[in-house]
């Protein structure tokens, strides 16, 4: 079935194009696809071009000429033999549309000539995209000679999910005893997409009634009379599947932790998917309770700004599901970087770092770009703003401390911890964010894919709120009441003296820390921390737990400081046992499906792996003679260890400049419990300001990074 074709020259007179293969095209599947291109009445002379162009999310194959049994082997067909070159290219002066296949002729082309362009044309095909999308386009552009590019048509594919791989069970953090809510089971394919479900499904651990299905989500209306930690379980036909920690009081708690997305973009800026979808998808499917929306403002014209602003605040409904209005200030890091702005009401006015792809420039006074030019605008207005990695970090030299109050240490970018140690490091008073930072339209639940444009999965922030409404996630968001994780609704509550997350205060002794936390797994480490300097580590387990037979092989790291292509760390390696073998073999912690296990043959592992600052790795059981050697090989870091030498603790080896570890550990026979409480005291606390905050890891990857509390030390 051909694909609908959207004509930009009304006049052909360059010609027309219409595409035929899989429609719908299934997300992460081989397909062939064939452009086919005619002519118009004039030809076209010697010096020619065809361009085939794909927006920047894009993660389909790259087309290659090369190699017939490779993945996106691409085959050009012409009746009248010509010379013609081609190439791939990433496009600057087209943005958003950046994945280039060009085609370029010696020689002319006559009219109504006929040129087939066969995308997949080959036993591996081609690869659709790995994130579903209602009307993926492929750009169709011409150059007649030496004259201007023309976009004559825009060939829409739709993009939907595979088959179901993966369930989440998603429940609210804090209920009261006896009190209705809604349980939701999210069902994902290999690659992150709403899936459909076979067979039924049961629920133990609520009481359940069945709610209509949304796509990709199973819902009950549920109840638990029972005060405590709940985690209610659903048993479906891809396995058992736990939902997140509810703490159920005995009384309608004064605050709850609600959890969102607060950046992430569609189609308004560079990414994938209508703002209407977006937001459904993150109300719906991702089940969140708040998001913004944060195109680059440089490229949102005036019309998509009042769609914007319109789509959300049709979706902003206190009690269900609260939009902040929001915009990405993107400036180059030379002139302050990349800012989120967030708006407390329906409409705010547009004001960019540049018009660099807008092409009304009729509005060009109002540019803001310089960070100075963005805090004169806003000082003293309600606006708040957030600051992150992204394509364009933010130079944290650049502060304005009454409304700069976020700072987001985890995206689809990278884990990126180096940035709050700076920020910390310079005395900064921020809260602390995780988020998507998609390009997907997936707010929520985005995921890397082929890690083409993002390396990781995206994160969420949770903030404790007495309302579900804008003033009061506002109000919360300002106070830096708010916590963060790399995806995990991990449950947390910390103060100090009292004093809730974000507060600043001052106190002759040092304060004492409080610390509860409920994870989706068990937890393997409480780490307490003053600025960027760790202090204490909390004693979870005895220090006699007995060691099993699994080893686990793990590795973090990233190239530098900065956005995805940045970050990016390879680890593709094996693992060798020299006497003995693996069983039970497993991944840890990867974000993607084109990650894992690659290989296992006896006693030898091989994996494919890309970290940007967070950890990955795999399990086995090992069964060898505590002389052999378990030898790790990476393009990072390679190393060499006695099996029996584990039985003493974790072999850990490190380097700087970039910074990256290998830790290669027996595991626990009983990982611990999914939740800890306790408390500490600094015991040499520092004159003047402490801040003080703690990161949780569990025992499957999953970390949670808490805002620190501001304590000012007088003596």
């Amino acid at each position: 079935m051909s694909g609908l074709a959207i004509a930009f020259d009304d006049s052909g007179r360059t010609g027309s194009v219409a595409l035929d293969g899989p429609h719908p095209a299934v997300a992460g599947l081989a397909g062939t696809w064939t452009a086919r291109f005619a002519a118009g009445p004039d030809g076209l002379p010697a010096g020619s071009a065809i361009a085939f162009v794909r927006r920047w999310p894009s993660d389909w194959d790259i087309p290659q000429c090369a190699d017939p049994v490779a993945p996106g082997y691409t085959t050009v067909r012409i009746a009248q033999p010509c010379r013609r070159r081609w190439r791939t290219r990433r496009s600057i002066e087209w943005h958003p549309f950046d994945h280039v296949f060009e085609l370029l002729f010696d020689d002319p082309l006559p009219p109504a000539a006929a040129v087939d362009v066969v995308f997949g044309d080959g036993p591996s095909g081609m690869r659709a995209q790995t994130f579903i999308e209602e009307a993926c386009a492929l750009s169709v552009r011409v150059r007649a000679g030496a004259g201007a590019w023309t976009e004559i048509a825009r060939l829409v594919v739709p993009v939907v999910a595979g088959a179901a791989a993966r369930a989440d069970l998603i429940a609210p953090s804090d209920v009261a005893a006896g009190e209705e809510f809604e349980l939701a089971l999210r069902i994902e394919d290999l690659w992150g997409n709403p899936a459909e479900l076979s067979g039924d499904v049961t629920v133990e651990g609520a009481n359940c009634a069945t709610l209509p299905s949304l796509p990709g989500v199973r819902r009950w209306t549920a109840r638990i009379d029972v005060t405590g930690i709940a985690r209610p379980v659903a048993h479906t036909s891809l396995g058992t599947v736990h939902a997140n920690p509810v703490a159920v009081h005995a009384a309608a708690p004064a605050r709850r932790i609600r959890w969102g997305d607060l950046h992430a973009q569609c189609l308004i800026g560079c990414g994938a998917r209508t703002i209407d979808a977006f937001f459904a998808h993150g109300r719906d499917f991702a089940r969140l309770d708040f998001a913004s929306h944060q195109a680059n403002c440089f490229l949102v014209s005036n019309d998509e700004w009042r769609e914007t602003e319109t789509i959300t605040a049709r979706y902003n409904e206190a009690g269900r599901y609260v939009t902040l209005l929001g915009l990405e200030w993107s400036a180059d890091t030379a002139r302050g970087g990349d800012r989120n702005l967030f708006f407390p009401g329906n409409e705010a006015p547009i004001t960019r770092c540049s018009h660099e792809y807008v092409d009304d420039k009729s509005d060009l006074a109002s540019d803001l770009p310089e960070a100075r030019d963005l805090h004169a605008k806003y000082r003293g207005t309600q606006t708040l703003v957030g600051y992150h990695v992204g394509g364009r970090t933010t130079d944290l030299s650049r502060h304005e401390p009454s409304f700069e109050r976020l700072i987001e240490v985890h995206s689809t970018h990278a884990t990126s911890e180096w940035f709050l140690f700076d920020a910390l490091d310079r005395g900064y008073r921020l809260g602390v964010t995780a988020g998507s930072d998609g390009v997907d339209g997936r707010p929520g639940a985005s995921h890397p894919g082929h890690q083409a444009v993002r390396n990781v999965r995206g994160g969420l922030v949770a903030v404790p709120l007495s309302e579900l409404n804008r003033r009061a996630l506002w109000e919360a968001l300002a106070a830096r009441h708010c916590y963060a994780t790399d995806g995990a609704r991990i449950r947390i509550e910390f103060t100090a003296d009292g004093h809730a997350m974000g507060e600043e205060f001052a106190s002759a002794e040092s304060p004492l820390l409080s610390f509860a936390v409920d994870g989706t797994s068990p937890i393997e480490a409480v780490d307490f921390f003053r600025g960027s300097t760790l202090l204490y580590s909390a004693p979870l387990r005895a220090s006699a737990t007995p060691l099993s037979d699994r080893v686990r092989i793990a590795w973090s790291g990233a190239t530098a400081p900065g956005n995805f292509s940045k970050a990016r760390m390879r680890w593709d390696g094996h693992a060798i046992l020299s006497e003995g073998r693996f069983d039970d073999v497993a991944g840890h912690a990867f974000d993607t499906a084109d990650e894992g296990i690659s290989a296992v043959a006896g006693g030898r592992i091989e994996w494919r792996s890309m970290t940007g600052g967070d950890w990955d790795g795999i399990t086995a059981r090992i069964e060898a003679p505590p002389e052999a050697l378990l030898s790790v090989h990476t393009p990072q870091i390679s190393a060499s260890v006695p099996v029996g030498a584990l039985a003493a603790g974790p072999a850990r080896f490190a380097d700087t400049k970039p910074k990256r570890e290998l830790e290669i550990r027996f595991l626990p026979t009983d990982l611990g419990s999914n939740g800890w409480r306790g408390t500490w005291r600094d015991p040499v606390p520092l004159a003047g300001w402490n801040a003080y905050w703690v990161r949780v890891r569990q025992w499957d990857g999953a970390t949670a990074w808490t805002s620190p509390v501001f304590v000012e030390i007088r003596r």
